[in-house]
């Protein structure tokens, strides 16, 4: 991967206004990296059981999802920068507050992670369509696969050194620093993004394109009901092929959490195994983003829902037949997989971000958070009830992936012309 390319795939950060979110999106990403993992470690330790990780886990999930819908809805009808702002100020608030009853006199409980993690979670569910709408809104559209690209390497990069930073300052400074160094990220976000909003006017609500049709008394253009998001679906089929398709790609994403780490213990070499799938993954995924940064052109989500599919049919394939197959195909399979889901997660954000009509970006962002969000932990639900019937799971999920990606990638708009400069 040429360095070449790099440099011109980060050209989009040379406008103030992308700069400005991106560095604040960064900072924030990385103090959230340790977040996850101390939070598990914390819950064991307070609970001393696997059931406090998974109250706390379910907390944090249940309250994302519930929020996406009106977090969508909210970011379409105000201003998306001040939403961003509303959910960082939530999650400083989550943060600090446990922080506080870490270092104070009163005795830490599993309820106190379950209530900081909901709120938290609240934050997440708000901040999140709110940033997918606000990125087309400052880069032009040539050069948005490059920005999400950009967000997405920094994501990829949190999940890599996030354990391990876990592990050292669960290990050193104590869990109440990874709260204090959290809110610290979430301030500096928060200080850059008041200087967006001084820099940057937002275009709110841009007419739809002619294709669109007129509005109808069942899809009224003034509707910003999160339902109306669904509705809009119905006018972009190639948007509701593709969310059925990440619907199974989530859900086969769920199972592996599960099913994977069962599957390399018992028949790939013990939990030695397991690291090294889980390392495959992230490296997987990194380089996927980076690839994305660094093309010449820009891809259209036809040739990514192949891509993507064919990514996930061989990882579900291998797990299926993993008796007969060597750790280091399995692991090449890994890496495959997470490669293509991050290059084309990119791809289908700029696609729906660029086709769909601004005002209505952020509801759909929040039914593709909404749709992804559901798959997961049904995944992991039927890895925990159906453990006897991995082989056979998987090998439905590998033919049902292979069908779906026929009317996602056959609805889709073709290729556009190569734009990079």
């Amino acid at each position: 991967m040429p360095l070449s390319r790099l440099k011109s795939g980060t050209a989009v950060l040379k406008d103030a206004r992308f700069r400005t979110f991106f560095i604040g999106n960064t900072v924030s990403k990385l103090g959230d990296a340790p977040v996850p993992v101390a939070f598990s470690l914390a819950a064991y330790q307070v609970s001393d059981s696997a059931a406090g990780i998974t109250s706390v886990l379910l907390s944090l999930w249940v309250a994302r999802f519930l929020m996406v819908a009106p977090g969508g809805r909210w970011a379409d009808q105000h201003n998306r920068v001040t939403m961003m702002m509303t959910a960082d100020v939530l999650r400083i608030g989550a943060q600090a507050g446990l922080a506080l009853l870490v270092l104070g006199p009163i005795q830490l409980q599993s309820w106190h992670l379950c209530v900081s993690a909901a709120v938290y979670g609240i934050g997440t569910g708000l901040y999140n369509p709110a940033q997918l709408g606000l990125t087309p809104e400052l880069v032009p559209e040539e050069r948005l696969q490059e920005a999400n690209g950009l967000l997405s390497v920094v994501a990829d990069l949190g999940f890599l050194l996030g354990p391990a930073l876990a592990g050292v300052l669960m290990g050193t400074v104590g869990f109440s620093w990874v709260l204090w160094l959290d809110c610290a990220s979430f301030a500096v976000n928060l200080a850059l993004l008041l200087r967006l909003r001084r820099i940057w006017t937002p275009t709110r609500h841009t007419a739809a394109p002619a294709a669109d049709g007129p509005a109808t008394a069942e899809q009224p253009a003034d509707d910003d009901r999160f339902v109306a998001g669904f509705a809009v679906m119905a006018r972009y089929p190639w948007f509701g092929a593709g969310m059925a398709l990440w619907f199974v790609v989530s859900l086969g994403i769920g199972l592996v959490a599960v099913a994977g780490p069962v599957i390399a213990v018992d028949s790939l070499g013990g939990t030695g195994a397991w690291s090294v799938l889980a390392t495959c993954l992230a490296v997987g995924s990194l380089l996927g983003s980076l690839a994305v940064v660094a093309a010449t052109r820009r891809y259209a989500w036809r040739t990514a829902a192949a891509a993507v599919a064919l990514g996930a049919v061989l990882q579900f394939v291998a797990l299926a037949l993993h008796d007969r197959m060597p750790l280091a195909l399995v692991g090449a399979a890994f890496a495959l997989t997470a490669l293509t889901t991050a290059a084309c997660g990119v791809i289908w954000d700029s696609a729906y971000q660029s086709e769909i009509p601004e005002r209505y970006v952020s509801r759909l962002a929040s039914v593709d958070n909404f749709v992804n969000s559901a798959g997961t932990p049904v995944g992991m639900l039927l890895g925990g009830l159906l453990a006897a019937h991995y082989d056979t799971l998987f090998l439905g999920l590998a033919v049902a992936t292979a069908l779906l990606c026929i009317p996602a990638a056959g609805l889709a708009a073709p290729a556009r012309k190569a734009v990079r400069p």
